[in-house]
């Protein structure tokens, strides 16, 4: 199966007044839940930049091919496992989903290069 460009399928509000909301995320094959505060953004909307990946630690070289987002339990917190895209911006890619890491990748680790970290949140920005 192909991905296709990044798209909100679904918008959860936390709380409309603080406008703070989980924003689901696909690109037809991978999907995510994301933070977004303030959340001006619609279903069915491109998402062309990247994520970021807010608290992320210990990233690590990954022999597993299969990419994807495991969030941990009702938490904002996932697993993800990614492509390395760009290794000096730190961005990796899910499917069209791409992330910035708040953090800079391990000496080793270059463009091309599969990994596995976790994240404390996933954010629109």
């Amino acid at each position: 199966m192909i991905s296709q460009e990044a798209v909100i399928s679904q918008i959860e509000y936390l709380s409309k007044d603080a406008d703070e909301a989980l924003v689901s995320i696909t690109d037809g094959v991978y999907g995510c839940v994301a933070f977004c505060q303030p959340c001006e953004r619609l279903v069915g909307e491109l998402i062309k930049e990247p994520l970021l990946a807010f608290g992320t630690e210990g990233v690590v070289l990954s022999n597993e091919e299969t990419l994807g987002f495991r969030r941990i339990r009702d938490t904002f917190r996932h697993e993800v496992y990614a492509r390395v895209t760009d290794a000096t911006l730190g961005i990796v890619s899910v499917g069209s989903i791409r992330l910035e890491l708040d953090t800079p990748l391990p000496g080793g680790i270059v463009t091309g290069d599969s990994i596995n970290f976790f994240c404390d949140r996933v954010d629109v920005v």
